[in-house]
């Protein structure tokens, strides 16, 4: 038994470990996880509106400045058209190139790409009649495009721009392109700043995450701890260990559980140690009477044939006592160890129980008392014939033990259902109500005294009791004091 309670303990110290990691890790995952999804969704969202609404402020910027640059541009005024590129990028956060119909820059408002070829790719896509077209560059990678000092990123990054190029038509045919290259930096350092923001975010919610989940984990394995607590006690040999029941979730009825099996454990081990007891004790009593009357025989002077007799007839009464009480505990001990097995076969209750009766008779006759009987049904069942037997004489003779001289013993067979009931009905001295519970207990006598002048064992009644049981019955008692006491036994029949 302290083996499997050794082992129970370990599983459960092993379990509990990993239990607590394992909802530690799930936690932390499953909101990692979570929160990426989220943060990497948002920013992706955020981003996608802010270069969608640069594209669009772009745009009308530029169709704008395209209209303005068109009558300018078709009469080759420079003055008109620098003027308004210096006007459009007067806040130095953008800047204008105007291009003819060949991709040459004819204004420039920095001034630094005038009579240049600009390769772009959106003006070129803008020249070969593809329509207005917008891109985005880091400027120290475009190379034709000179970086306007304000571009310059406080923080030390590369700055980025975004480049609209517009078509300008007069009267219909393509004359030109408008470049408009405007500041993208901030959209670059909005969406790094949103990202740091975020993962400091993530950072906190995953350690609040860790806070809460160990305070979860701790509600949750805290019961658990408690049983493996008192599982270790019980393994020490404290069999009163038990556990608080909390609530009425699975921990509880966990904890319920365990505290039952305790209970049961307890009073097994209080069962056996006063079985081992009382074993003890009347195994000691014949042998402490024999040695008691040889030692008379050995050590008397006269010797008187009679007294020698006598004392021997008692110590052969002793052995027959010692045979017994040892004939009995190997039977109790082979029913505990599921070792004994029943010889089943269809069989009429009436027969057994008649038999019975017809056994004890003499002995109720010797003793002064009235047994009858009373058959009301055959009852056929399936049980071993044998054990039954040992079943119905051992609760008449009972019976008849215990009821004194001008009594009555009443035995009775009758069906109830689906199930037969023989009752063993006596006047006898009865059973005192707070040792009724006890009866069918091992060695439990109401009168110890009386019980060994009747020659009993004190085992008789816990032998029937496990025989019904094993035939799938049940038998209890009913007792007055002073007036009598009655047996009641139930055996399943067979039904047709």
């Amino acid at each position: 038994m302290w083996a499997i309670i050794l082992q129970i303990k370990t599983k459960i110290k092993t379990f509990l470990y990993s239990i607590r990691w394992k909802i530690l890790i799930a936690y932390l995952l499953i909101i990692s996880i979570a929160f990426s999804v989220v943060a990497a969704t948002l920013i992706q969202l955020v981003g996608d509106y802010m270069f969608n609404q640069r594209v669009r402020d772009d745009q009308r910027v530029a169709e704008n400045l395209s209209s303005i640059m068109s009558e300018a541009l078709s009469s080759l005024d420079a003055n008109a058209m620098l003027l308004s590129a210096l006007d459009a990028s007067s806040e130095g956060l953008s800047r204008v190139l105007v291009l003819d119909r060949y991709g040459v820059v004819q204004v420039d408002a920095y001034s630094e790409l005038n009579g240049r070829r600009f390769e772009n790719a959106e003006a070129i896509t803008v020249l070969n009649g593809g329509g207005a077209d917008y891109g985005f560059y880091d400027t120290d990678d475009t190379g034709a495009i000179a970086r306007p000092a304000a571009l310059t990123s406080l923080t030390g990054v590369r700055a980025m721009t975004g480049l609209y190029a517009a078509p300008i038509y007069n009267d219909g045919d393509l004359i030109g392109v408008l470049v408009y290259i405007s500041q993208a930096q901030e959209i670059y350092e909005s969406l790094r700043t949103l990202r740091g923001q975020t993962l400091l975010w993530m950072l906190l919610v995953a350690a609040s995450a860790l806070i809460i989940s160990m305070f979860v984990v701790r509600t949750i394995t805290r019961p658990i701890g408690e049983l493996s607590a008192g599982i270790s006690r019980m393994s020490r040999g404290d069999l009163s260990s038990r556990v608080e029941v909390r609530g009425k979730n699975e921990f509880a009825q966990l904890a319920s559980a365990f505290n039952s099996m305790c209970e049961r454990l307890e009073k097994l081990d209080m069962s056996r140690n006063q079985f081992v007891s009382n074993a003890s004790h009347e195994l000691k009593t014949p042998l402490s009477t024999m040695k008691i009357l040889l030692e008379t025989l050995l050590y008397q002077d006269a010797y008187d044939p009679q007294m020698q007799k006598e004392f021997l007839t008692d110590i052969n009464k002793e052995i027959d006592r010692l045979n017994r009480i040892v004939s009995d505990l190997l039977t109790l001990v082979n029913i505990d160890s599921d070792g004994m097995h029943l010889n089943a076969s269809e069989l009429r209750l009436r027969d057994v129980v008649t038999e019975q009766v017809k056994r004890l008779s003499p002995l109720a006759r010797e003793r002064g008392i009235e047994l009858s009987c009373l058959i009301r049904d055959p009852c056929e069942t399936v049980g071993d014939s044998l054990k039954l037997q040992q079943v119905f004489y051992n609760v008449i003779d009972n019976a008849i033990k215990y009821t004194p001289r001008g009594g009555e013993v009443h035995v009775e067979l009758s069906r109830v259902g689906k199930r037969a009931v023989v009752r063993v009905e006596d006047t006898g001295i009865g059973i005192p109500a707070e040792d009724l519970p006890h009866i069918f207990d091992r060695f439990y006598r109401v009168d110890k005294a009386r019980s060994r002048e009747t020659g009993g064992t004190g085992l008789g009644l816990s032998i029937v009791r496990q025989i019904v049981l094993l035939h799938n019955g049940d038998i209890r008692a009913e007792s007055e004091e002073n007036k009598g006491s009655t047996f009641i036994i139930e055996l399943p029949i067979i039904t047709k």
